[in-house]
């Protein structure tokens, strides 16, 4: 039922690590086994899967190749992931139209 007090909840965020980590798990493959077929270390495969890592390009691609997941949809995963974990962590100040560095329109301009 609608009702004004009723709160909406926060969307699931998940990172590329939760979707790597399902098809690793799907097809009981380990940390070393994936980082073999990737052509990169078993740590950068541990960093990505507890995101102190992300995914770059060619690591994203290769992952396509090797796993058929969208190298398009790992990028944009990792990149909302963090994009949201900026936000919660209040590093982008807020715009204040009141701040110097708020953009204004030149008292001049008359378009």
């Amino acid at each position: 039922m609608l009702h004004r007090e009723n709160r909406i909840k926060k969307y699931h965020l998940s990172s590329a690590a939760d979707l790597i980590k399902e098809t690793m798990d799907y097809y009981s493959i380990t940390q070393s086994d994936l980082a073999d077929r990737l052509g990169v270390s078993q740590k950068n495969i541990s960093d990505i899967l507890n995101r102190k890592r992300f995914l770059n390009e060619v690591v994203a691609l290769r992952i396509e190749k090797v796993m058929g997941i969208s190298s398009e949809l790992l990028l944009a995963l990792d990149s909302n992931y963090k994009l949201r974990l900026a936000k919660e962590n209040n590093e982008v100040t807020k715009a204040d139209s009141k701040s110097p560095l708020f953009l204004q329109q030149y008292d001049w301009v008359t378009a």
